[in-house]
């Protein structure tokens, strides 16, 4: 298994697909909420700083870093979905599928440690940038606090990374079933969309790829605060069960 994981971890260092995913979660991600923020502390009657201030309600820690976990519930979840498909799509479209039957470890734990590796890029790649974005906070003068506030902020958008990065991984079993990261993309995007309908007719927060989002504050704080515990486990029986699909669709899998 060890082998497996570091054979996958040095086909994800070397991928450009990751790197920009990688690029996306550390430095745009963060650099559009602190863009956000300074226009919010400049104020003003301009028309950006009307829009801002219809998804900031003020200058601390937890408004700016709440506002990074807005942008995550969506950025993070199309980022981290893009790598997924690709990690277990490439090998059908590169035709490489076939030189792993030969291989003495199981198409399983291969699938296993493609979905380990990726999961730990994520969260890790996702963390990275919350640290990121506190640096920026800091070059913001934002309203003075101390660190165990700072620290509590960043809960929130570490914690809904965490339950993107979960819910990405069901596109693993897409992108081999469909053989290839496109069918797995386009999935995505479906799920983007239907993301988007779930909430809009109120049922948001028992859909697992809504109620991050809600929890963030991305339906306002009432909705926000209707976001119950189960509704946010919810992600992580959905990770949990689409990797282990995928991973059953890997070891009965036939080379067409």
């Amino acid at each position: 298994m060890r082998a497996a994981v570091a054979i996958e971890w040095l086909k994800l260092r070397r991928s450009r697909v990751v790197r920009t995913a990688t690029a996306v979660l550390v430095f745009v991600l963060p650099g559009s909420a602190a863009a956000f923020m300074a226009a919010y502390l400049s104020g003003g009657d301009s028309q950006l700083a009307a829009k801002v201030s219809t998804v900031l309600n003020g200058r601390t820690w937890a408004d700016y870093l709440g506002l990074i976990g807005q942008f995550s519930s969506v950025g993070a979840l199309l980022a981290v979905g893009v790598v997924v498909c690709w990690t277990f799509g490439r090998e059908f479209s590169d035709g490489t599928i076939g030189s792993l039957f030969a291989l003495p470890i199981s198409r399983a734990r291969i699938a296993w440690a493609k979905g380990l590796v990726v999961l730990y890029w994520g969260l890790a790649t996702s963390i990275l940038g919350v640290l990121v974005a506190v640096l920026l906070g800091l070059a913001l003068a934002l309203d003075a606090a101390g660190g165990a506030e700072i620290a509590q902020a960043a809960m929130m958008p570490v914690g809904v990374a965490t339950l993107t990065t979960l819910l990405a991984l069901p596109l693993a079993l897409v992108a081999s079933a469909g053989r290839g990261y496109l069918p797995g993309v386009g999935a995505l995007l479906a799920i983007v969309v239907v993301t988007q309908i779930v909430t809009a007719l109120g049922a948001g927060a028992w859909f697992p790829w809504a109620a991050p989002g809600l929890w963030s504050g991305l339906g306002g704080a009432e909705l926000a605060a209707q976001v119950t515990p189960l509704q946010l486990a919810m992600p992580c029986l959905v990770g949990a069960l689409g990797m282990s699909l995928a991973a059953w669709w890997w070891k009965h899998c036939e080379v067409v």
